[in-house]
């Protein structure tokens, strides 16, 4: 693919067809995504790509914490009430856009049914864990993560696969590490989902938006 279209292309994948993702294509997938840019070239990410039993043993334990309404822990997210307008107006426009979108295909979209649907993650067959040792320092280590994981969504748009950023299976941190070895001192940053996406589903088919740039970008000469 164009490199243009690829960027234009990514999307949140929210529906996975059933296909299986072969192992080789992940590790082509990281091994393009190590290439992006660290702090010092510490390259100090750590990734741990789950699958098969211990994806399925993951899931049984993240769908039952959310039927029996257990507390998420592991993950402390800031208050939303102080974000700037901007950002809470445009959250608000896609849950609305979304919400219209499934709707008018006839598929539940209350928060219950969102959260059940994101416990079995949508249906891929892998998720991603990336992290780093809790040694290094967070500002700079949880960047470079952000490079690698931005690296791994193109790849993975590139070879027609889709992927889905998700803080909420890291605030059941503990059932996460029940299953994912060597994870003391570490600390988690994101997961991501990747699979076959499934096109026509109507979680994937809701317009999207950016901001324009002079909204965010000043230019000074």
């Amino acid at each position: 693919m164009e490199f243009e279209s690829v960027i234009r292309g990514r999307r949140s994948i929210r529906a996975y067809k059933p296909d299986a993702v072969p192992e080789s294509i992940v590790r082509e997938i990281l091994d393009e995504a190590r290439w992006a840019p660290s702090w010092r070239n510490t390259q100090g990410w750590e990734v741990w790509a789950v699958s098969g039993a211990a994806l399925e043993r993951f899931k049984d334990g993240f769908k039952a914490a959310v039927e029996n309404s257990e507390p998420a822990a592991g993950l402390d997210l800031p208050s939303t009430a102080e974000w700037p307008e901007t950002c809470s107006a445009r959250t608000a426009e896609l849950m609305r856009v979304r919400k219209a979108t499934l709707d008018a295909a006839g598929e539940a979209s209350d928060p219950a049914t969102a959260l059940a649907r994101m416990a079995e993650l949508f249906g891929a067959p892998w998720l991603l864990v990336f992290g780093f040792d809790s040694c290094l320092a967070e500002a700079y280590a949880s960047f470079d993560v952000g490079m690698l994981v931005q690296n791994a969504t193109l790849a993975a748009v590139n070879k027609g696969l889709g992927t889905c950023l998700l803080a909420t299976p890291l605030r059941y941190s503990p059932i996460l590490r029940e299953v994912l070895p060597d994870t003391q001192g570490k600390h988690f940053v994101i997961a991501m989902t990747l699979g076959v996406p499934d096109l026509e589903h109507p979680a994937n088919t809701f317009a999207r938006s950016r901001a324009d740039l002079d909204e965010f970008v000043t230019w000074v000469s």
